[in-house]
Parts: structure tokens; C-alpha cells; sequence
């Protein structure tokens, strides 16, 4: 399977040490270098780290926190430190011992064994996707960030796809959905793991307008000299930039948690979408533990306990 990763300093000098390890079954290595990838991806962004014997407690820390905060399960971030560290015993003259999992949550106050807390409710209102739409679509005719803010807004609201899985969107993919009517996540899903998602009403209407101005081979929302990640910076500055005129008193009032309001954000439209599967769901006659576990599915979790998370619970 191919990872969304560019090949850095740190990639290449990982890929270099597992090449020449034999510890553990095939199996296990590919899950520890997955593992490894998107550890060292995050490294290279947040710190600009070049050699891999810097590898220090601070850089194993901070991404624990973001793991947590993007509501990866405990059990999963264990297994994600225990392949840091079988990296990491393999760098040749390494400069810093890491902590095991104790000396962390002593040192760092870090909690391994439990879920970290709900944050509240992220979903939008009706009135503010309504109109937060309405406004990039009259935009959209004159910029292309709003063209691609209005469309990827769709795909988070009524797919639940992520900002980076709408973003990271091939024509090849585009064209596979509205011939199936399934749309296949794939090496751009977190994680890597791929998933299938039924194809909106909506998103069928928009693709089948965007597949007119986007040549083969390319993507939905990237242009040719364009790197991904910076077109997903793109959209997201663009909707922080506008978002405010559009909250309303009852999305203030549904996203309040512990005295402060959560903003409107893409992650946010993939809470109204489980909300919304999850009323769709249990209206057929399913349990709410029949309904999350098919909808977990759908947006790449496989856990029943993260739906509590997205209702808000």
C-alpha cells in the first residue's frame, strides 16, 4: 500500500534501517515501519529535524498529544510507541534515550490509558452550512479557493470524508465513485487505511461538473505545480478567514463546551455527518450499536466508542 508521505531526510534514513533489519516477522515490520512513516512525517513538520539520532523525548511527546487530540485510542497509541521504539533501537550512536510509557506520564504528565475527554460538540447548524455554502458559492465564480472550500465542504458534510481525504482527491477516484456510486478512500485516508463510502446526491452533482475542467491523471483540488498539503492549507484559511460572520446563536449554544464555543471547522461538518447516519441508521431499526458500528465504517474508525465522541457524548 503507498503512503501519502513525502520522502524527507528522516523517511529516507528510516527506510534505510529497516532494510537491514530482520527482527520480527514481515508482518510486524510493515506495521511498525506504517507507524514509523507517520510518526517521522509529523517530526519533520513540527520540527524541522533532519538526522534521525536527534529523535529525543519532546518530538515522541507531542505527537502523543496530537494522536490524542485527534481521538486515536489508547491502545493504538501504544502499539504506535512501541514502533518508535523499535526504530529507534536500531539507530546506530542515537543521541537520547527515550522514555518507556511510565517515565512519560511522570515526566510529562501524559495519560496513556484512557480516551482523553469529549470536547464538546463540533457539528454546524443547518443555517450556518446553509449559508456559509450560499456565500462561497457566489465566490466561487472568481476564486478557485472558494470553488474549492464550497466543494470539499460538501464531501466533508454529506460523506464524512476528512479535510486531507477531499483535498488528496484523484480524478481516477472521481470517476470510479459516479461509475459505482462508492467512493474509495484510499492512500490518502489516515492512517492508511482505506475504506468505501457511499457517494451523496450532492457530491455526484459537483463531481460530475468538476471531471469537465480537470485533466487525467491530476487531482480534484491541486493543481499541477501545487503540493497537497498546501491546498489544503488553502481552503482552511479561507473558511477561518470568513467563518465568523456566519455563526449563528444556536451553533454557539450546540458547540459550547466547559465555557467556550468550538469553531466552525471541516472536522466539524464529519460530526453533523455521523450525527446524521446515526438518526438514519437507528430510524431503520438498528440498535445504537448495530448503527455505530456501520457508521464508524464509513468515516475510517472501526470503533464503536469513537461515535460518542462525534454525538458529542
Amino acid at each position: 500500500m503507498k503512503h501519502n508521505i513525502k520522502i524527507t531526510p528522516l523517511i529516507e534514513q528510516m527506510e534505510k534501517l529497516f532494510r537491514h533489519t530482520r527482527t520480527g516477522s514481515f508482518k510486524t515490520r510493515a506495521r511498525y515501519k506504517s507507524s514509523c512513516r507517520n510518526f517521522l512525517d509529523f517530526v519533520h513538520k513540527e520540527f524541522k529535524l533532519k538526522n534521525i539520532k536527534n529523535l529525543q523525548d519532546k518530538h515522541v511527546v507531542a505527537y502523543i498529544k496530537k494522536r490524542q487530540e485527534e481521538g486515536v485510542s489508547p491502545k493504538t497509541i501504544k502499539n504506535d510507541l512501541v514502533a518508535i521504539r523499535y526504530l529507534h533501537d536500531m539507530i546506530p550512536n542515537a543521541k537520547y534515550q527515550l522514555s518507556d510509557n511510565d517515565d512519560l506520564k511522570k515526566l510529562y504528565e501524559l495519560k496513556l490509558d484512557k480516551t482523553p475527554a469529549v470536547k464538546g460538540d463540533r457539528g454546524w447548524t443547518d443555517e450556518e452550512y446553509r449559508n456559509i455554502l450560499s456565500f462561497v458559492n457566489e465566490k466561487a465564480s472568481e476564486n478557485k479557493t472558494a470553488a474549492d472550500t464550497r466543494d470539499v465542504m460538501i464531501l466533508c458534510r454529506t460523506m464524512g470524508l476528512r479535510v486531507a481525504e477531499a483535498v488528496a482527491m484523484h480524478r481516477s477516484q472521481a470517476e470510479e465513485a459516479l461509475r459505482t456510486g462508492i467512493y474509495q478512500v484510499r492512500g490518502e485516508a489516515k492512517n492508511g487505511k482505506w475504506r468505501q463510502v457511499p457517494l451523496s446526491k450532492p457530491a455526484r452533482h459537483m463531481l460530475q461538473q468538476r471531471l469537465a475542467t480537470v485533466e487525467r491523471g491530476e487531482k480534484i483540488f491541486v493543481t499541477p505545480n501545487e503540493k497537497t498539503h498546501h491546498a489544503i492549507n488553502r481552503v482552511e484559511k479561507f473558511l477561518q478567514h470568513h467563518r465568523d460572520k456566519f455563526i449563528t446563536r444556536e451553533g454557539q449554544q450546540k458547540r459550547s463546551y466547559q465555557g467556550k464555543t468550538n469553531p466552525l471547522t471541516f472536522h466539524g461538518l464529519r460530526y453533523n455527518y455521523v450525527q446524521d447516519r446515526m438518526k438514519e441508521e437507528m430510524s431503520n431499526g438498528f440498535t445504537f450499536e448495530q448503527a455505530a458500528t456501520i457508521v464508524t465504517k464509513e468515516v475510517g474508525h472501526e470503533r464503536i466508542d469513537v461515535i460518542n465522541v462525534y454525538l458529542g457524548k
